[in-house]
């Protein structure tokens, strides 16, 4: 006998509350400290059943608990509480939305329900978020899964929160016809191929990632040794109540800074690194560091990155800088951090400048975080980018710098992220690992690598979001065909599965 179709929620099925719980064991291994991209393939296809096998404000409050609880735990430590709930709610908002409107639409076509209501709320949430830039979007799920990850170089990370929730749907639709094969083959041979497709490219991308032609030898050190999660807010305190003793503590922190550079220039590098406000002042005291670091980069005819933070007492403000001074000793880019509010984002120009070792931009920590202004760096051919960091506990060290290699596959670039108080690493333009260095761990905390110095051209460098704006505009069409267009259920349509 042909198998009942019973692709009218709510769905019969004893086992409801088995797929939740396996849902919640996947959500705890997809986000925070630990990351297992298989995860964030499943937790999906269990939540979208759950919600399919009960009445919808019902399902959706316990969806919605769910993601809010498993987040605020695998995230606690990392970041606030309420930021993490949020999180978790903007993720439980696509579940609600399909369980409206796919039952309304018939057959294949519903499966394009969740992904393209998952990917649109990434994408108009998470694209360049004044507070947190890209942080919270499904496709960091994918962390490690490097063959998928390549997919970025053409959609961004959107391409990457589309085809993980369209896998949930296409497994529920198989699902939800009794994985009868006469019923599901075309719809699955269509996911399959799409999802073949990329898997190929990924692999074909990496395999075919022949050693760019040219590399700079590139050495990064830190000499902090305070923790930098309490070392800024110490200082910040310090400056208001002494002056003098705050100075007392910070000009100190500049020898060991100096001493360094010099160490590793003659040890062969090309480049040198500073983290994240490795030097902290006043603007008298940064200045005077500068003219010291134009002096040595002079000297030992190397490029220096340095991180700096400058504190205005009278005015109750500080800086974050990353600044790149030549081989002739001039500062050729002086660049605010903008994650930090020091900079509308709307008038956000990264700055490039040309060398014997590539094309060469960048940005501190939080700001490269914000996929559409890091974006600018691949439409101005950077060759290497310098993400100097600042970290402050080991969870939030290990979660933050997946999101890393993301911005290297998307805009073609290597990558150089020295972090302080956390993990530092080098990656190519396919976001391969060239170094990594735990600060936590590190018996000397000086990361050396070899980076190449020729980026390699991707399709989301040359045309930024036009798959998030895609996705947005499908989303748009799919909830008005569903609306005014396609099929409500009825109650001759609707079946129940049997036990």
């Amino acid at each position: 006998m042909k198998p009942k179709r019973v692709s009218i929620p709510p769905v019969s099925d004893r086992w409801s509350w088995h797929w939740l719980a396996i849902a919640v064991v996947c959500l705890v291994f997809i986000w925070g400290r630990w990351s297992v991209p298989l995860a964030g393939w499943l937790a999906p296809v269990f939540l979208l059943r759950f919600m399919r096998t009960q009445k919808v404000l019902w399902g959706y409050l316990l969806v919605l608990l769910v993601l809010v609880v498993t987040t605020v735990i695998t995230w606690m430590g990392i970041t606030d509480p309420i930021i993490c709930g949020f999180v978790g709610f903007l993720a439980s908002l696509a579940f609600l939305i399909d369980r409206l409107l796919a039952p309304r639409l018939k057959g294949f076509a519903a499966t394009l329900v969740l992904p393209l209501a998952m990917t649109a709320i990434d994408f108009f949430i998470y694209n360049n978020n004044p507070a947190a830039g890209s942080i919270g979007s499904w496709a960091y799920t994918q962390n490690g899964n490097l063959v998928l990850m390549q997919l970025v170089s053409i959609t961004g990370i959107w391409g990457v929160t589309f085809i993980t929730a369209w896998f949930a749907s296409v497994v529920n639709w198989a699902w939800e016809s009794l994985f009868a094969w006469s019923e599901i083959r075309r719809g699955v041979a269509i996911y399959g191929g799409v999802l073949l497709i990329i898997l190929v490219f990924g692999s074909l991308r990496l395999a075919l990632s022949t050693p760019q032609a040219g590399t700079v030898r590139i050495h990064g050190f830190i000499t902090l040794e305070q923790d930098p999660e309490t070392l800024i807010p110490n200082l910040t305190e310090l400056i208001k109540t002494d002056l003098e003793a705050f100075r007392r503590t910070t000009v100190p922190m500049y020898d060991p800074l100096i001493e360094g550079t010099v160490r590793e220039a003659r040890a062969g590098a090309q480049i040198i690194v500073w983290p994240e406000v490795a030097a902290i002042g006043l603007p008298e005291d940064i200045d005077a560091l500068i003219v010291r670091s134009q002096q040595v980069a002079l000297a030992e005819n190397i490029y220096l990155v340095m991180g700096v933070g400058i504190l205005f007492p009278e005015e109750q403000r500080d800086e974050k800088r990353l600044i790149l001074i030549d081989p002739s000793g001039k500062v050729v880019f002086n660049h605010l951090k903008y994650a930090d509010g020091g900079v509308p984002l709307s008038k956000v120009e990264l700055q490039v400048v040309d060398t014997p070792y590539g094309r060469l931009s960048g940005v501190l920590c939080l700001d490269l975080d914000y996929t559409g202004i890091v974006n600018q760096a691949g439409r101005k051919g950077v060759d290497i980018l310098f993400a100097p960091s600042m970290e402050g506990e080991p969870e939030q060290a290990l979660w933050h710098v997946r999101f890393a290699p993301f911005r290297a596959i998307e805009n073609g670039f290597s990558l150089v992220r020295l972090t302080a108080g956390g993990i530092s690493l080098a990656t190519d333009p396919y976001g391969q690992l060239l170094s990594y260095m735990d600060y936590f761990k590190a018996d000397q905390r000086v990361m050396v690598t070899q980076v190449p110095t020729q980026r390699v051209p991707t399709i989301y460098a040359a045309v930024g979001d036009l798959f998030g704006w895609l996705s947005v505009v499908g989303f748009v069409f799919i909830t008005g065909w569903a609306i005014f267009r396609g099929r409500r259920p009825s109650t001759e349509e609707t079946h129940h599965a049997a036990d």
